[in-house]
Protein backbone atom coordinates (compact mmCIF):
# COMPACT_ATOMS: atom_id res chain seq x y z
CA UNK A 1 0.00 0.00 0.00
CA UNK A 2 2.16 2.91 -1.59
CA UNK A 3 1.13 5.86 -3.25
CA UNK A 4 1.73 5.86 -6.93
CA UNK A 5 4.30 8.62 -8.35
CA UNK A 6 3.77 7.73 -12.48
CA UNK A 7 2.36 10.96 -14.07
CA UNK A 8 -0.69 9.08 -15.46
CA UNK A 9 -2.07 8.83 -11.44
CA UNK A 10 -4.82 10.88 -10.49
CA UNK A 11 -3.55 13.46 -8.66
CA UNK A 12 -5.35 14.44 -5.05
CA UNK A 13 -4.28 16.75 -2.32
CA UNK A 14 -5.49 15.88 1.12
CA UNK A 15 -5.73 18.08 4.01
CA UNK A 16 -6.21 17.01 7.60
CA UNK A 17 -4.27 13.21 6.63
CA UNK A 18 -3.48 13.13 9.70
CA UNK A 19 -6.90 13.46 10.98
CA UNK A 20 -9.60 10.45 11.66
CA UNK A 21 -11.60 11.66 8.05
CA UNK A 22 -8.51 12.01 6.25
CA UNK A 23 -6.36 9.74 7.26
CA UNK A 24 -9.22 7.38 6.52
CA UNK A 25 -9.39 9.11 3.00
CA UNK A 26 -5.56 8.44 2.96
CA UNK A 27 -5.75 4.85 3.61
CA UNK A 28 -8.45 4.01 1.23
CA UNK A 29 -7.12 5.46 -1.77
CA UNK A 30 -3.76 3.92 -0.57
CA UNK A 31 -5.94 0.56 -1.29
CA UNK A 32 -7.41 1.35 -3.83
CA UNK A 33 -6.49 -0.58 -7.39
CA UNK A 34 -6.40 2.10 -9.38
CA UNK A 35 -3.10 4.80 -8.54
CA UNK A 36 -3.19 8.03 -6.72
CA UNK A 37 -0.28 10.30 -6.06
CA UNK A 38 -1.04 12.14 -2.87
CA UNK A 39 -0.67 15.08 -1.26
CA UNK A 40 -0.96 15.24 2.56
CA UNK A 41 -1.36 18.43 4.00
CA UNK A 42 -0.09 19.55 7.59
CA UNK A 43 0.85 21.28 9.88
CA UNK A 44 4.22 19.82 10.84
CA UNK A 45 5.68 17.08 8.67
CA UNK A 46 8.18 16.35 11.35
CA UNK A 47 6.04 14.61 13.31
CA UNK A 48 6.10 10.69 13.44
CA UNK A 49 2.41 10.54 12.54
CA UNK A 50 3.66 12.67 9.04
CA UNK A 51 6.77 10.72 8.96
CA UNK A 52 4.94 7.53 8.75
CA UNK A 53 2.66 8.84 5.84
CA UNK A 54 5.57 9.88 4.16
CA UNK A 55 6.68 6.25 4.43
CA UNK A 56 4.33 5.43 2.42
CA UNK A 57 5.07 7.73 -0.45
CA UNK A 58 3.09 10.30 -0.40
CA UNK A 59 4.24 13.87 -0.67
CA UNK A 60 3.97 15.43 2.54
CA UNK A 61 4.05 18.74 2.75
CA UNK A 62 3.37 21.88 5.39
CA UNK A 63 0.59 24.29 5.33
CA UNK A 64 -1.72 26.33 7.94
CA UNK A 65 -4.54 27.09 6.43
CA UNK A 66 -4.22 30.74 8.10
CA UNK A 67 -1.91 30.81 5.59
CA UNK A 68 -3.39 31.80 2.23
CA UNK A 69 0.02 31.04 0.00
CA UNK A 70 0.67 27.80 1.92
CA UNK A 71 -2.90 26.84 1.26
CA UNK A 72 -2.28 27.75 -2.52
CA UNK A 73 1.01 26.06 -3.28
CA UNK A 74 -0.46 22.69 -1.56
CA UNK A 75 -3.52 23.08 -4.15
CA UNK A 76 -1.07 22.93 -6.78
CA UNK A 77 0.05 19.99 -6.06
CA UNK A 78 -2.77 17.99 -7.17
CA UNK A 79 -6.23 17.83 -9.42
CA UNK A 80 -8.64 16.63 -7.15
CA UNK A 81 -8.70 17.68 -3.39
CA UNK A 82 -10.48 15.93 -0.06
CA UNK A 83 -11.05 19.00 2.55
CA UNK A 84 -11.78 19.17 6.04
CA UNK A 85 -11.78 21.64 8.96
CA UNK A 86 -10.24 21.43 12.26
CA UNK A 87 -13.50 22.52 13.74
CA UNK A 88 -13.21 21.34 17.18
CA UNK A 89 -9.66 23.39 17.52
CA UNK A 90 -11.03 26.84 16.71
CA UNK A 91 -13.99 29.27 17.32
CA UNK A 92 -16.28 29.94 14.39
CA UNK A 93 -15.69 32.81 12.67
CA UNK A 94 -11.37 31.67 12.15
CA UNK A 95 -13.54 28.26 11.20
CA UNK A 96 -15.24 30.09 8.39
CA UNK A 97 -12.41 32.29 7.67
CA UNK A 98 -10.04 29.26 6.94
CA UNK A 99 -12.61 27.30 5.15
CA UNK A 100 -13.74 30.37 2.60
CA UNK A 101 -9.85 30.90 2.07
CA UNK A 102 -9.34 27.55 1.25
CA UNK A 103 -12.31 27.47 -0.84
CA UNK A 104 -11.49 30.75 -3.01
CA UNK A 105 -7.76 29.29 -3.28
CA UNK A 106 -9.07 25.99 -4.51
CA UNK A 107 -11.34 27.87 -7.12
CA UNK A 108 -7.98 30.29 -8.17
CA UNK A 109 -5.84 27.38 -8.53
CA UNK A 110 -8.95 25.52 -11.33
CA UNK A 111 -9.32 22.53 -8.70
CA UNK A 112 -11.28 19.66 -10.95
CA UNK A 113 -12.77 18.44 -8.09
CA UNK A 114 -13.30 19.66 -4.68
CA UNK A 115 -14.36 16.82 -2.04
CA UNK A 116 -15.79 18.24 0.47
CA UNK A 117 -16.91 17.00 4.34
CA UNK A 118 -20.09 18.40 5.02
CA UNK A 119 -23.24 18.30 7.35
CA UNK A 120 -27.02 19.31 6.56
CA UNK A 121 -28.08 22.41 7.98
CA UNK A 122 -30.74 21.78 10.79
CA UNK A 123 -31.96 25.49 11.01
CA UNK A 124 -33.05 25.27 7.58
CA UNK A 125 -34.06 21.47 7.73
CA UNK A 126 -36.57 22.02 10.73
CA UNK A 127 -37.97 25.25 9.80
CA UNK A 128 -36.25 27.11 12.72
CA UNK A 129 -37.43 24.53 15.11
CA UNK A 130 -34.11 24.34 16.30
CA UNK A 131 -32.04 27.17 15.72
CA UNK A 132 -29.73 27.16 18.61
CA UNK A 133 -28.07 23.98 17.38
CA UNK A 134 -26.10 25.98 14.32
CA UNK A 135 -26.12 29.45 16.36
CA UNK A 136 -24.50 27.68 19.65
CA UNK A 137 -21.22 28.30 18.89
CA UNK A 138 -21.27 32.12 18.69
CA UNK A 139 -23.26 32.31 21.89
CA UNK A 140 -22.11 32.22 26.15
CA UNK A 141 -24.14 28.74 26.38
CA UNK A 142 -21.08 27.11 24.42
CA UNK A 143 -18.64 27.13 27.24
CA UNK A 144 -21.24 24.42 28.90
CA UNK A 145 -19.85 22.16 26.02
CA UNK A 146 -17.85 19.34 26.35
CA UNK A 147 -15.19 18.53 23.62
CA UNK A 148 -17.30 15.70 21.73
CA UNK A 149 -20.70 17.85 22.16
CA UNK A 150 -18.63 20.74 20.13
CA UNK A 151 -17.03 18.78 17.63
CA UNK A 152 -20.48 17.61 16.74
CA UNK A 153 -22.50 20.62 16.73
CA UNK A 154 -20.21 23.08 15.61
CA UNK A 155 -19.67 20.68 12.16
CA UNK A 156 -23.36 22.14 11.65
CA UNK A 157 -23.19 25.09 11.31
CA UNK A 158 -19.68 25.84 10.38
CA UNK A 159 -20.04 22.87 7.03
CA UNK A 160 -23.50 24.18 6.28
CA UNK A 161 -21.98 27.92 5.61
CA UNK A 162 -19.11 27.05 4.22
CA UNK A 163 -20.98 24.33 1.57
CA UNK A 164 -23.26 26.98 0.11
CA UNK A 165 -19.99 29.76 0.22
CA UNK A 166 -17.96 26.79 -2.15
CA UNK A 167 -21.50 26.57 -4.64
CA UNK A 168 -21.62 29.92 -4.39
CA UNK A 169 -17.94 30.34 -5.98
CA UNK A 170 -18.90 28.14 -8.67
CA UNK A 171 -16.67 25.53 -7.09
CA UNK A 172 -16.65 22.03 -8.30
CA UNK A 173 -17.99 20.36 -4.80
CA UNK A 174 -18.68 16.89 -4.11
CA UNK A 175 -20.22 16.80 -0.70
CA UNK A 176 -18.94 14.03 1.48
CA UNK A 177 -21.06 13.73 4.73
CA UNK A 178 -19.73 11.71 7.41
CA UNK A 179 -22.79 10.30 10.00
CA UNK A 180 -22.24 10.15 13.34
CA UNK A 181 -19.34 8.93 14.81
CA UNK A 182 -19.37 5.52 16.30
CA UNK A 183 -16.20 6.87 18.44
CA UNK A 184 -18.48 9.01 20.16
CA UNK A 185 -19.75 6.27 22.27
CA UNK A 186 -16.56 5.17 23.51
CA UNK A 187 -16.51 8.05 25.70
CA UNK A 188 -18.86 11.04 27.05
CA UNK A 189 -21.35 9.63 25.26
CA UNK A 190 -21.02 5.88 25.94
CA UNK A 191 -23.18 4.15 28.24
CA UNK A 192 -23.47 4.26 32.16
CA UNK A 193 -22.83 1.62 34.79
CA UNK A 194 -25.97 0.69 37.14
CA UNK A 195 -24.99 -0.44 40.30
CA UNK A 196 -26.69 -4.07 39.32
CA UNK A 197 -24.09 -4.09 37.10
CA UNK A 198 -25.97 -3.25 33.85
CA UNK A 199 -25.52 -0.58 31.45
CA UNK A 200 -27.69 2.63 30.08
CA UNK A 201 -27.84 4.63 26.92
CA UNK A 202 -29.33 7.76 28.12
CA UNK A 203 -30.49 10.47 25.37
CA UNK A 204 -33.46 12.59 24.40
CA UNK A 205 -34.04 10.37 21.33
CA UNK A 206 -37.35 8.32 21.03
CA UNK A 207 -36.92 5.03 20.92
CA UNK A 208 -38.11 4.10 18.07
CA UNK A 209 -35.73 6.91 16.18
CA UNK A 210 -33.16 6.07 13.76
CA UNK A 211 -29.55 7.11 14.23
CA UNK A 212 -27.46 7.38 11.06
CA UNK A 213 -23.65 5.90 12.03
CA UNK A 214 -20.34 5.36 10.99
CA UNK A 215 -16.70 4.04 12.02
CA UNK A 216 -15.26 7.46 10.71
CA UNK A 217 -11.64 6.88 11.09
CA UNK A 218 -12.02 3.24 9.47
CA UNK A 219 -14.71 3.43 6.86
CA UNK A 220 -15.39 7.53 5.82
CA UNK A 221 -12.37 7.43 2.98
CA UNK A 222 -14.05 4.33 1.64
CA UNK A 223 -17.06 6.92 0.52
CA UNK A 224 -14.93 9.45 -0.72
CA UNK A 225 -12.95 6.99 -2.64
CA UNK A 226 -16.19 5.92 -4.44
CA UNK A 227 -17.39 9.01 -4.97
CA UNK A 228 -13.78 9.66 -6.57
CA UNK A 229 -13.94 6.33 -8.67
CA UNK A 230 -17.55 6.16 -9.55
CA UNK A 231 -17.47 10.12 -10.60
CA UNK A 232 -19.69 11.71 -8.94
CA UNK A 233 -20.65 14.95 -10.42
CA UNK A 234 -19.94 18.13 -8.84
CA UNK A 235 -23.02 19.23 -6.86
CA UNK A 236 -23.83 15.66 -6.07
CA UNK A 237 -23.54 14.41 -2.11
CA UNK A 238 -22.77 11.40 -0.52
CA UNK A 239 -24.18 10.56 2.92
CA UNK A 240 -21.33 8.61 4.61
CA UNK A 241 -22.93 5.95 6.97
CA UNK A 242 -22.21 2.38 7.77
CA UNK A 243 -25.51 1.38 10.24
CA UNK A 244 -28.89 3.15 10.60
CA UNK A 245 -30.60 1.67 13.80
CA UNK A 246 -32.68 2.82 16.90
CA UNK A 247 -31.23 3.75 20.09
CA UNK A 248 -33.18 0.32 21.26
CA UNK A 249 -31.18 -1.48 19.04
CA UNK A 250 -27.85 0.52 19.63
CA UNK A 251 -28.24 -0.89 23.56
CA UNK A 252 -28.64 -4.01 22.59
CA UNK A 253 -26.64 -4.73 20.14
CA UNK A 254 -23.88 -3.16 22.39
CA UNK A 255 -24.54 -5.61 25.38
CA UNK A 256 -24.64 -8.64 22.83
CA UNK A 257 -21.53 -7.68 21.29
CA UNK A 258 -19.79 -7.17 24.61
CA UNK A 259 -21.08 -9.70 26.68
CA UNK A 260 -22.92 -7.30 29.01
CA UNK A 261 -26.73 -6.40 30.05
CA UNK A 262 -27.77 -3.23 28.61
CA UNK A 263 -30.75 -0.73 27.73
CA UNK A 264 -31.75 2.47 26.48
CA UNK A 265 -33.33 5.35 28.47
CA UNK A 266 -35.13 8.05 26.87
CA UNK A 267 -34.47 11.36 28.90
CA UNK A 268 -36.74 13.65 29.39
CA UNK A 269 -35.53 16.87 27.13
CA UNK A 270 -35.47 19.57 29.99
CA UNK A 271 -33.64 16.96 32.29
CA UNK A 272 -31.34 16.67 29.70
CA UNK A 273 -30.78 19.97 28.53
CA UNK A 274 -30.16 21.15 32.59
CA UNK A 275 -26.60 18.77 31.95
CA UNK A 276 -25.58 18.98 28.49
CA UNK A 277 -27.26 22.78 27.66
CA UNK A 278 -30.15 23.56 25.07
CA UNK A 279 -28.15 23.46 22.23
CA UNK A 280 -27.24 19.81 22.61
CA UNK A 281 -30.42 19.09 23.59
CA UNK A 282 -31.79 20.44 20.23
CA UNK A 283 -29.09 18.93 18.03
CA UNK A 284 -30.38 15.12 19.68
CA UNK A 285 -33.54 15.65 19.13
CA UNK A 286 -33.26 17.02 15.63
CA UNK A 287 -31.54 13.43 15.41
CA UNK A 288 -34.77 11.95 16.41
CA UNK A 289 -37.19 13.78 14.69
CA UNK A 290 -35.58 14.45 11.45
CA UNK A 291 -33.49 12.10 11.29
CA UNK A 292 -29.48 12.78 10.61
CA UNK A 293 -29.32 13.43 7.10
CA UNK A 294 -32.92 15.72 7.31
CA UNK A 295 -35.10 12.55 6.06
CA UNK A 296 -32.56 11.75 3.38
CA UNK A 297 -32.02 7.57 1.95
CA UNK A 298 -28.40 6.73 2.60
CA UNK A 299 -29.12 3.41 0.13
CA UNK A 300 -27.88 4.86 -2.94
CA UNK A 301 -25.07 6.40 -1.70
CA UNK A 302 -23.99 3.20 -0.70
CA UNK A 303 -23.71 2.27 -4.48
CA UNK A 304 -20.57 4.25 -4.84
CA UNK A 305 -18.54 1.80 -2.73
CA UNK A 306 -15.94 -0.07 -4.21
CA UNK A 307 -16.72 -4.00 -4.13
CA UNK A 308 -13.58 -4.67 -2.14
CA UNK A 309 -15.12 -2.48 0.71
CA UNK A 310 -17.21 -3.62 3.05
CA UNK A 311 -17.94 -0.75 5.96
CA UNK A 312 -18.37 -1.96 9.55
CA UNK A 313 -21.76 -2.37 11.41
CA UNK A 314 -22.31 -1.33 14.84
CA UNK A 315 -22.16 -4.91 16.22
CA UNK A 316 -18.99 -5.44 13.79
CA UNK A 317 -17.72 -2.04 15.31
CA UNK A 318 -18.84 -2.86 18.78
CA UNK A 319 -16.93 -6.05 19.30
CA UNK A 320 -13.71 -5.00 17.90
CA UNK A 321 -13.08 -1.07 19.66
CA UNK A 322 -11.86 -0.86 22.90
CA UNK A 323 -14.40 -0.15 25.67
CA UNK A 324 -12.22 0.34 28.57
CA UNK A 325 -13.06 4.20 29.31
CA UNK A 326 -16.47 3.13 29.29
CA UNK A 327 -16.26 -0.43 31.39
CA UNK A 328 -14.51 -1.03 34.06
Amino acid sequence: MVASSTAAARSIVIFGATGAQGGSVLAHLLKSDRPYRITAVTRDPSKASSKAIAAKGVNVIKAELGDKEQVLAALKEGELVFAVTNFWEHGREKELADGRRLMDAAKQVGTKTFYWSGLEPVSKITSGKYTKVEHFDTKVRTQLCTVWFLRLTVCFVKQAELLEYGRSLGLPIVDVQPAMYMQNFLSQMGPRKQEDGSYVFAMPNKPDSTLSLLDAAGDYGAFVRGAIETDVPAGGEVLACGDQITPVQLAEQWGKALGKKASYHPVDATTFASQAGEEITQMLQYFSEFGYFGGKDVGPSKKVLAKDEKVQTWFEFVKTADWSKVVS
